[in-house]
């Protein structure tokens, strides 16, 4: 029979939630990549526009 102590269950559910954690935010990156990427596209494609404002920067479709 398989024992474990208290510190090693403590570990295990540790790295399990640190796992989860780990892709949680795997995942978020991957989205705020892909959807950068898109916005770049978009303004290299001329469909959007970057706009100077007096607080910085806004982006724009080019029909407004």
């Amino acid at each position: 029979m398989i024992t474990i102590n208290e510190l090693e269950l403590v570990l295990f559910i540790g790295f399990v939630v640190m796992t989860g954690m780990y892709f949680k935010v795997k995942a978020e990156m991957y989205t705020h990549k892909r959807m950068t990427a898109e916005i770049f596209m978009r303004i290299a494609n001329g469909s959007m526009k970057v706009k100077e404002t007096e607080e910085g920067f806004d982006i724009v479709a080019v029909g407004e």
